[in-house]
Parts: C-alpha cells; sequence; structure tokens
C-alpha cells in the first residue's frame, strides 16, 4: 500500500480513531487498531471506484448500470412489493433499474439523507432520460406510512434501507424505545416498523444488495422474496431482516458506508443508562462533603487516581472504557484527562492546572462515576 495512503489514515486525530475502534467492535469484538486502518484504506479504494463509475455515468457510460438491469430482468419480482435494502457499495444505484423500467418507486429515508440524496439522484435521473419517477418519503414525517401503503396497496414498488434505523423523533427514540438486537460485541435497538408493516400488508419482501467484486466488478444480490402474514410476530420479523443485513456488512465491511448507524443506536447510549451513579445514591452527599473536606483541609497530600480508561469522544461523551460506560461530557475535554493519565497529582496540583472551580466539578464527577478515586 502507497505510504501516501498509510500516512492518510494514521492522520485520524486519536479520539476519533479510539471511538471508531469502539464502533468497529460491535462487529469484529477482537479488532485492534491495525484492523481498523486497514478498513479504512479499503474504503478509500471502494470510493475512488465508485466516484470514477458515477463520473462515467454523467459522460455517458452507462456499463455500471448493466448489471442491475440484467438483475432486474431476472428478478421480475421486484417490481411490487418491499425492497429491503443497506447502504452498501454503490447503494445509490438501488432504484436505477426501476426507474429504467418506467417504475415509480417510493425511496424511504430519514429526512436528513433525503435531502442530501434527493437532488443528487433526481438530476442522475433527469441525465439518462428515464421515464420513471421517484417519490420520497421521509421517515417519522406526518403521512409516511400511509405514503408507503398507499404504493404497495397500488402495486408500485417500496425501496427500504434497512440499517436507515429511524424514525418519528429519531435517534434517541430507536435507542429508548427500540427492540434490542444482539451484535457479537455489543447490543443496539431497532425499529420493528418495517415489519409491522409487512406483517399487516401481508406484502412480498425482496433483500437486495449492491457490492463491487475484487476485480472491479458490480454485484447485485438477494435472497429468496419473503411474506409474512398478521399471524407473524413483527419482532421475529424485525430480527430476521437484520440478521440478512448484517451477514451483508460482516461479509463486506470496508464497503459499508453507514458506520455512523452502530453508535447511534447502542443500547448504552439510552437515555435512561447514560448517566447512571457510580457511588449509590445514599452515599453521595458524605462523598461529596468528604471531597470538599480534602479540597480545603489536605488538598496537598490527597491525590486524584484515574482507575478507568477514560476518554471524551467528540467533545460530547465521556468513555469509560474499562466498563463500556458512557456518559455526557459536561464541558470535559480529552487532554484535560492527560495529567491524571500520565499520574496521581494532588488536589492543589489539579487546581493549578486547570482551576479549583474545575476540580470541584470534574474531579468531584469522575469520581461520583466511579471513574477515580481519592488516594494519600
Amino acid at each position: 500500500m502507497p505510504a501516501k495512503q498509510d500516512g492518510r489514515a494514521i492522520a485520524y486525530r486519536k479520539q476519533d480513531l479510539a471511538f471508531e475502534l469502539w464502533n468497529l467492535r460491535a462487529l469484529l469484538p477482537d479488532a485492534q487498531q491495525g484492523d481498523l486502518l486497514r478498513i479504512k484504506r479499503q474504503q478509500d479504494e471502494y470510493l475512488a471506484r465508485e466516484r470514477e463509475a458515477l463520473a462515467g455515468l454523467w459522460s455517458g457510460n452507462r456499463a455500471a448500470l448493466v448489471p442491475g438491469h440484467s438483475f432486474f430482468a431476472d428478478h421480475p419480482e421486484l417490481a411490487t412489493g418491499i425492497t429491503a435494502s443497506l447502504h452498501l457499495g454503490p447503494y445509490q444505484l438501488l432504484a436505477e433499474p426501476y426507474l429504467a423500467a418506467g417504475l415509480r418507486p417510493v425511496i424511504v429515508l430519514n429526512e436528513q439523507a433525503r435531502r442530501s440524496f434527493q437532488p443528487q439522484a433526481e438530476r442522475l435521473v433527469k441525465h439518462l432520460g428515464h421515464r420513471g419517477r421517484i417519490e420520497w418519503a421521509s421517515l417519522g414525517e406526518r403521512g409516511f406510512v400511509r405514503a408507503m401503503i398507499r404504493a404497495l396497496r397500488s402495486g408500485r414498488p417500496v425501496l427500504v434501507y434497512l440499517d436507515g434505523n429511524t424514525g418519528r423523533d429519531g435517534n434517541k427514540a430507536t435507542r429508548d424505545q427500540g427492540m434490542r438486537y444482539d451484535l457479537p460485541g455489543r447490543s443496539i435497538r431497532v425499529r420493528t416498523g418495517l415489519g409491522r408493516l409487512a406483517c399487516r400488508l401481508e406484502c412480498p419482501v425482496h433483500r437486495v444488495a449492491l457490492a463491487w467484486d475484487e476485480d472491479g466488478s458490480l454485484r447485485w444480490e438477494s435472497d429468496p422474496s419473503m411474506q409474512w402474514t398478521r399471524n407473524d410476530d413483527p419482532r421475529t420479523v424485525t430480527r430476521f431482516l437484520y440478521d440478512w443485513c448484517f451477514t451483508h456488512i460482516m461479509r463486506r465491511p470496508q464497503q459499508w458506508r453507514y458506520w455512523a448507524m452502530l453508535r447511534a443506536s447502542s443500547s448504552c447510549f439510552r437515555s435512561a443508562v447514560l448517566d447512571p451513579a457510580g457511588v449509590p445514591h445514599g452515599l453521595r452527599e458524605d462523598f461529596q462533603q468528604a471531597f470538599a473536606t480534602c479540597m480545603e483541609r489536605s488538598p496537598e497530600t490527597v491525590h486524584l487516581v484515574l482507575e478507568s480508561e477514560a476518554e471524551v469522544w467528540d467533545g460530547r461523551i465521556l468513555a469509560d472504557l474499562s466498563r463500556d460506560r458512557f456518559y455526557p461530557a459536561a464541558g470535559l475535554q480529552d487532554a484535560d484527562l492527560n495529567v491524571l493519565r500520565c499520574g496521581h497529582p494532588s488536589l492543589a496540583d489539579l487546581s493549578r492546572h486547570h482551576g479549583r472551580a474545575w476540580v470541584s466539578f470534574h474531579g468531584l464527577r469522575l469520581c461520583l462515576l466511579g471513574m477515580a478515586r481519592l488516594g494519600g
């Protein structure tokens, strides 16, 4: 691999790498930093290939569309029902064969994704001269479910990216109310709305994934279509669909484009458990009084000992990596912890370094969360 690419991957800030490695370990619990950097280098390679293919479409080279057209011709069942896919490989091309066939698919996305995806998709559709047109349905917006139902009942296809995993009230509602789904290294929360809809309407559900082969060719893959009834359990259906989704992700992690889905839906970030007390509630007042006494009477001899591997991610999340617990950063910066990582400073040393107010708040809070202790 060229040294320039190695340098670009290693240029990520330390805390970004730590956060992304933790994220990767949801799928690969034993992954090390070298595995993360290798995947990042491969991502760069596939993105370059993808940009070249998409640029070719604008210049008249439609070779990238041929596999999709052949696949669609071999699978006429895709013209109706729900097609479930994921952000893998050149996922932007999923709708193209439908449009080339003159269909009017409904594409379901969260609002943020729709705002970035819709303009470029519609420009490309116009450039290609397709007869079909896209109807967009934004997850969580009023009436989006009715739009899906109306399309399905009229025989039009509905395209859904499973790993979007949001709906009304966004990621917070997913974390707090979603169904628990266990990955090899962590549990996340997933939405069950698609499973409920599939059972309610008893419509066919097709599973389609796009990916690049090692030789640079574009592969379309599908598994047998499924059709559930109102007697089926939507949670079981949901688990079945996500099993399929993560099978593809585990097979080609370097081509997955939505790693943010894992951290956005991690069970450990649920608001109900985001800030549990490390010190039992009944002892908190006593501990606070003891800490204040040490600050007043013996700051030169009492030390603050960091007991956890602690990091601050993205300026927002205080991560206790020793216990796999996470808290709001509350203004703490990752660099603030360096003095604690390098030794066991006294409360007086910390006050001279950070200021008394910092020690009274962040020093005490680290102790209350069980991440640090007072020592002689």
